[in-house]
């Protein structure tokens, strides 16, 4: 992986964990004395009074299918910015193949408050006490959905921000250096006025040592931070990439 964004590597790993993790631990389980069911990367496993079976609904495999190419998509195509849309469209399919899944057992497995356990010759109704809970796999998958989102907003370059803040303060850049350099690496686009930058109608003015803030007409003295902030919501329509040949806006 050569050469490939950080930002990529992060949601490979993420999306690796999540299987890796899910092939140790149920994702989703209903755990009752004498009856469990644990939903596995291959299906239900239904345990009634010491007897197994395997529930294998479709679903249950595009779950890390899906997720497994949300991690891999941006590694192997990272010409454009499209890649970073997809993997975070087949992680969210992959959230909704798992609440599909969910939703099945509860619509074959469960009935009216009564289980049920597959046996050699059919199924069986039983009601016995019983809770069910989301296991570690699922907050991972959350998680790479997150990073989905965040790669694909960003153009994959939000862990350069911190990098270029510390970098201008070493080499003495002023405050509007570090707000000009910031909205370049996160793909703003901006126009440079006069001691100041203007994104759609925010305006942040450099005056003295001071950063001021013109919105609305009305001018407010604030801190990098929330100039980046107001700079970033004004131009939130306006990402687009503009360094580095990885994930190309076009």
């Amino acid at each position: 992986m050569v050469n490939v964004r950080l930002e990529a590597v992060i949601q490979l790993i993420i999306a690796a964990l999540f299987v890796a993790s899910w092939l140790v631990t149920p994702i989703w389980a209903i755990k009752g004395i004498n009856y469990s069911i644990y939903l596995t990367p291959l299906g239900y496993v239904v345990i009634f009074f010491g007897n197994k079976a395997l529930v294998p609904p479709p679903t249950v495999f595009a779950v890390w299918l899906f997720a497994l190419d949300a991690g891999l998509v941006p590694i192997i195509w990272r010409k454009t910015r499209y890649p970073l849309y997809l993997s975070m469209i087949l992680a969210v399919l992959s959230l909704t193949m798992l609440v599909d899944t969910v939703l099945f057992q509860q619509r074959y497995l469960q009935v009216r408050g009564y289980v049920t356990s597959p046996t050699p010759n059919g199924y069986i109704y039983v009601q016995l006490p019983h809770v069910s809970v989301f296991e570690v796999p699922f907050y991972i998958l959350l998680a790479l959905v997150v990073i989905t989102v965040v790669n694909s907003v960003t153009g994959a370059k939000w862990t350069n921000v911190q990098v270029i803040i510390r970098r201008r303060k070493i080499t003495g850049g002023n405050q509007l250096d570090i707000i000009k350099g910031v909205l370049d690496r996160v793909g703003v686009k901006y126009e440079d006025v006069d001691n100041g930058v203007r994104v759609g109608g925010t305006m942040v003015l450099l005056k003295g040592n001071s950063l001021i803030l013109v919105k609305d007409s009305i001018e407010t003295e604030v801190s990098p931070d929330v100039a980046l902030a107001e700079l970033v919501k004004a131009g939130a329509d306006q990402l687009i990439r503009t360094a580095g040949d990885d994930y190309e806006g076009e």
